[in-house]
């Protein structure tokens, strides 16, 4: 399944948006109480205070969204993916710190991640491809990419505004499920780097050499919302071979 967002959806001045979606397997915990996996890193009373400190730190850092199923926490401007899971763990780090100044403690953490590039956090870019690279535009290049990571059994996703890929891979053989964050800022450099040095490889080749080409470094321009098993690195390498 893909979905393309629509640039801008999240972009009004001020507003947050929630997606506050539960968990169809969070009725099968106990006490009987929805949720995601990154909240079960939080105990009752630090849930209900870090939400408190994600709402209140719009006014820090913008306009922002949560995807609470993917574990995924969307900054606007400057455009950043900040994981869920990074962000509870270290909320809980921080213990009674949190809960009595909760809006103080997430606007901290959620500035750190605005700041500095670290695994959970994609930094992206709005400029990240003018025109065209090869026929391909934003739309293009994103779809193809996605053709290129995506597994069968996941889904893709993208923002087309903040040059950013999300491949969502489910649970598996015991596995927890877990969102790849790709770059495309990063992804149309190394392209447009590699057709100076050759000059007469075709797109396909030459953008599927240069994707692999980053995820295979596991550096600057992929994120994962949860540490990557082996099984999650594999899937998104060896869906387009």
């Amino acid at each position: 399944m893909v979905w393309i967002a629509v640039a801008g959806v999240v972009a009004v001045i001020g507003v947050i948006v929630w997606s506050f979606r539960r968990d169809k397997r969070g009725a099968d915990e106990p006490g009987g109480r929805s949720g995601w996996d990154w909240e079960s890193r939080l105990g009752e009373d630090a849930r209900v205070a870090f939400m408190e400190g994600v709402r209140a730190c719009q006014d820090q850092a913008g306009p922002l969204a949560v995807n609470e199923e993917r574990g995924l926490l969307r900054i606007v401007d400057p455009p950043r993916l900040i994981s869920l899971y990074l962000l509870a763990d270290r909320f809980t780090a921080r213990g009674q710190d949190g809960l009595h100044d909760p809006q103080g403690v997430v606007r901290e953490l959620v500035t750190q991640c605005v700041a500095t590039e670290r695994p959970g956090v994609l930094h992206l870019r709005a400029d990240w491809l003018s025109g065209e690279v090869d026929g391909m535009g934003r739309a293009g290049l994103m779809a193809a990419v996605g053709e290129i990571v995506c597994p069968e059994g996941a889904s893709w996703s993208g923002d087309e505004s903040a040059g950013c890929l999300e491949v969502a891979l489910p649970a598996a053989a015991g596995e927890h499920a877990n969102t790849a964050l790709l770059d495309l800022g990063r992804v149309v450099e190394r392209y447009e780097k590699t057709r100076a040095e050759r000059p007469t490889m075709p797109a396909g080749a030459l953008l599927r050499a240069v994707v692999f080409e980053l995820i295979s470094e596991a550096g600057p321009g992929l994120a994962w919302t949860r540490p990557p098993t082996e099984r999650h690195r594999t899937a998104i390498l060896a869906a387009g071979g």
